[in-house]
Order: C-alpha cells, then structure tokens, then sequence
C-alpha cells in the first residue's frame, strides 16, 4: 500500500533525533536490514516518549501499551551514514494515539512507521489522561495546505 505523499515530508514533523547506522546491521547487499529499521524506530519512539512525558503536567501514570507498528519500506539504508527519525502525533482517539514517523538519510525519506499505543489500566483500556493529551496535542503532525494533498484522518 502506497503511503500518503505528505508523510514524506521532512517539514510536517515536529521532533527529530539522530541515529548511528551500525556495521553488524548491513545485509549480505550492503544495506541496513528491515529489523534494524524497525528498530531504529523503535528507538527513537522511546526517545520521543521520554520528551513527551517531560513536557505533560504531572499526571498519575498509567499504562501505555503497543497496540500495532507498521512499517512501509521505500528505499534502501545505508551504513556508515546517520540517520534522522521525524516523530509526531497523527490522531489522539478517546483511549488510543497513533504516533508517525519518517526515516530520512542524506534528506530523502527511506522509511515510514506508524504505531498505536492504548493508554490501559488493570481492567483494560481507559481514556487517554487530559494532561497527556494536552501534551500530545502539541506535537500533531500538519499536513501542508495543498490541494489534492492526503490529509489526515
């Protein structure tokens, strides 16, 4: 499935961080195998997450849990060259938020991910706690005002 044009946009996201390609993560052709993309991405998430919850007010916390993780695969990765992750919120549901990333190498996007994450407590899922919401919110992706353009759900 082809993944909307705006979301391999390096402008649309609103925290980055860097990560070292590895040498043990080539593969036999010379590029970074899939699992250690996924796990790039894993990486900066828990990056991001600590950012996030730095900037919530302070709330009781709760469970948030992996729900799905999507990867779309565009175009090869290479070592030795860094690579930079573009994070943020693309929906906040009533229990759930969906956050999207983009892998950028040498300023082209390679890589998408998109993950779900439940906020739950010991009987299941619960509503996403206002302060964490509110500290979502300010890291939404926008999708540029262009026509024709896939907008966000």
């Amino acid at each position: 499935m082809k993944p909307p044009a705006w979301r391999m946009e390096r402008a649309i996201y609103p925290w980055f961080c860097e990560i070292q390609t590895r040498y043990h993560d080539e593969d036999l052709l010379g590029h970074v195998n899939n699992i250690a993309q996924a796990a790039y991405f894993d990486e900066a998430r828990s990056r991001f997450m600590r950012r996030l919850m730095t900037t919530a007010e302070p709330f009781e916390r709760t469970r948030i849990v992996t729900a799905d993780s999507r990867v779309s695969y565009l175009a090869e990765v290479f070592h030795p060259d860094m690579i930079e992750i573009g994070t943020g919120i693309l929906r906040i549901g009533s229990a759930s938020f969906g956050l999207g990333q983009a892998m950028f190498q040498k300023g082209r996007c390679v890589c998408l991910c998109e993950t779900i994450f439940v906020q739950a407590d010991a009987n299941g899922s619960s509503p996403v706690d206002p302060r964490l919401r509110a500290a979502l919110e300010r890291f939404m992706l926008q999708a540029p005002a262009r026509e024709g353009i896939d907008a966000p759900e």
